[in-house]
């Protein structure tokens, strides 16, 4: 069997793994949702408080995400609703979508658990949902992307790997775009069988000769590099100490020929890491024994602990065939960070009997940090475990 790519490559994302693109809804596309206001804007760690939110297009089921974690909504009157805020577990600025029977619209870092205000601006939403408020630039979208990943193998000669841990941080900054770098991943509680990583702009921005990821001690340099579509920047051996779980980074920049030095406090919340994962089969680290966990095609349950998190949760399997090791195909299914997730028969259906299957459990943590000038950085910290199994 050939290597299996990590999903997380900067610039090929889920591509490296052979998926195909996804078509995801745009906010013009999707009809006329917006939200003028949440109050509060920030709340206790452990949830529980009531947010209001108003706005238009609030019609049919409705349903407000706090970053991956999915609560029902209760209709106040034609322009507002309730939510019970979640138990986040750890203090974080997350993401609000609405969803209603006329679409969906997502406010990033509207929402945050902890004992202050989200500081990017959102108190007060603008009627495009989508918009930033005043944060003393003038500038709105999606200017760069920084990503710090752990990835633990459970079985590296399954993969032809030489290593059990993979530590990568990556960056790339652009001007402000409209987009995003994560549009791929699925709504919570939905699958793909398809989704590409696709950057929302192919010409990106000297930000000087390094960018520094700091948490306490913890200072990770990621050095400009060199590439077709202008420098990226990316650190390289990289071990396990140098991912610092549930921290806090903040991202400084040097400068460059094309963005000035700033120094972004709190960019980034690095998730939890697992102390198990069930079916315990898929991480079996003997080769001779890879691969015994048994997974159903008519739809599979998997479960992990700790649990509780704010971000998103990834289940993604790549299918190989049991004698050839060919590929069959990919599926990928998000959701909250609530310890269980099933894989359904329309996702794992699709392949035959004894078909090898490599199984990864990524916990996301998205944040959205501003710059000076009022444009978005969208940071990704990642947790992720590496198993195998077979189709019964």
């Amino acid at each position: 069997m050939t290597v299996i790519s990590w999903m997380g490559a900067l610039l090929s994302g889920c591509g490296s793994l052979g998926l195909e693109p996804t078509h995801h809804l745009s906010d013009s596309e999707v009809g006329p949702v917006t939200i003028d206001s949440v109050q509060p804007s920030f709340g206790p760690v452990e949830g529980g408080n009531a947010v209001t939110l108003t706005g238009t297009g609030l019609e049919g089921t409705i349903t407000v995400a706090f970053g991956s974690a999915t609560v029902s909504a209760s209709k106040l009157s034609e322009t507002s609703i309730a939510v019970t805020a979640p138990d986040a577990g750890v203090e974080a600025t997350v993401d609000l979508t609405v969803t209603t029977d006329l679409g969906s619209v997502t406010l990033p870092g509207a929402y945050r658990f902890g004992d202050e205000p989200p500081d990017s601006g959102h108190d007060s939403p603008s009627e495009t949902g989508g918009e930033t408020g005043d944060s003393g630039g003038s500038e709105s979208g999606v200017a760069g992307l920084v990503e710090f990943s752990l990835l633990q193998i459970a079985c590296p000669d399954c993969f032809g790997l030489t290593s059990d841990l993979e530590v990568t941080a990556d960056a790339a900054f652009h001007r402000p775009v409209a987009g995003s770098w994560v549009s791929w991943i699925p709504a919570a509680g939905s699958c793909a069988s398809s989704a590409t990583a696709t950057p929302p702009t192919s010409t990106f921005l000297d930000a000087g000769g390094y960018v520094h990821l700091q948490s306490g001690s913890h200072s990770i340099g990621l050095v400009k590099t060199s590439g077709d579509s202008g420098p990226s920047y990316v650190a390289s051996g990289l071990a396990n100490d140098d991912y610092a779980r549930t921290a806090f980074y903040g991202l400084d920049i040097d400068g460059g020929a094309g963005l000035s030095a700033e120094i972004l406090d709190d960019a980034m919340l690095t998730p939890q890491g697992f102390s198990s994962i069930t079916p315990a089969e898929t991480l079996y680290t003997d080769s001779r024994s890879a691969f015994a966990a048994q997974v159903s095609r008519s739809g599979q349950e998997f479960t992990w602990a700790p649990f509780g998190g704010t971000g998103t949760f990834l289940i993604l399997i790549d299918a190989y065939d049991g004698v050839t090791g060919n590929p069959l195909g990919e599926g990928l299914c998000a959701g909250s960070d609530n310890g269980s997730m099933t894989v359904p028969s329309s996702v794992l259906g699709a392949w035959p009997r004894g078909s090898l299957l490599a199984i990864y459990f990524l916990r996301y943590q998205i944040e959205h940090p501003q710059f000076a000038s009022g444009a978005t950085l969208e940071s990704v910290a990642r947790v992720g475990v590496l198993g195998t199994g077979v189709i019964r």
